[in-house]
């Protein structure tokens, strides 16, 4: 079946970009750059075949490694799925190439129903032609600023992912409480949030965890930390988390 992505109003069909079998074979032994590019929000992108799993980079981060993009992956291992009201309705604030919902499709084994919201049309067009093809579960895409879009978006959503990044920085203007009044607007009575922060270095880790303390918890009193080394995963509530 052909995926459709939804546009600024209209509906594509998506068809996946072919990428050789031998540069596919090859990843398993050596990066395969496919494009580099650049974009008002991002000086360097990268996308390359590497162990046969897309990879989209900046200039110092991974935006998406499908299904080894560790930091959510290894919240998803911890995440009772079945405590979420509906289990069907996922925004995701920073698209990248869309590991999150491949992750949640082909590793986890849960298909729902999604809109991802990214800043960057580079990104966009990037997923739209190497990734977002192969996924299963319909798919929104909005191109927006994170804070914005919440502002005037009125649905309500059953998990919230945020994974928004300016190259290795979460942009400032998401870094207050109103922003996390603004993701506690948009979240199902008894929904989820996962927040990525970084924590790659000693400052980060520093800045991460005093955001954890402070904001974070001040918005969601019931919130826990997740350390996958490299990353803190913020949850808006201890209860998803499994032992």
């Amino acid at each position: 079946m052909t995926n459709k992505l939804h546009y600024y109003g209209i509906t594509f069909a998506l068809v996946p970009k072919k990428i050789p079998k031998l540069r596919t074979w090859l990843s398993h032994l050596t990066e395969q750059v496919l494009e580099t590019t650049s974009s008002e929000h991002n000086e360097f992108l990268q996308v390359s075949l590497v162990s046969g799993r897309l990879q989209l980079v900046a200039e110092d981060a991974i935006y998406s490694f499908g299904d080894y993009y560790l930091n959510f992956r290894k919240l998803f291992e911890r995440f009772d799925f079945e405590k979420l009201p509906l289990r069907s309705n996922v925004l995701i604030l920073g698209l990248g190439l869309g590991s999150i919902p491949e992750l949640l499709e082909d590793y986890i084994g849960v298909e729902y129903e999604y809109v991802a919201v990214e800043i960057d049309p580079v990104i966009i067009d990037l997923a739209t032609r190497y990734s977002l093809p192969s996924l299963k579960s319909p798919l929104e895409v909005v191109q927006a600023d994170a804070y914005a879009f919440l502002q005037i978006d009125r649905r309500k959503y059953d998990f919230i992912c945020v994974d928004v990044f300016q190259d290795a920085t979460v942009p400032e203007h998401l870094n207050g409480d109103d922003f996390l009044e603004l993701l506690k607007e948009s979240l199902l009575p008894g929904g989820a949030i996962a927040y990525n922060r970084l924590a790659d270095t000693t400052a980060h880790a520093k800045e991460s965890l005093e955001y954890y303390e402070g904001p974070f918890k001040k918005a969601f009193p019931n919130g826990e930390l997740v350390n996958t080394r490299g990353n803190y995963m913020l949850v808006n509530d201890a209860r998803f988390l499994l032992d």
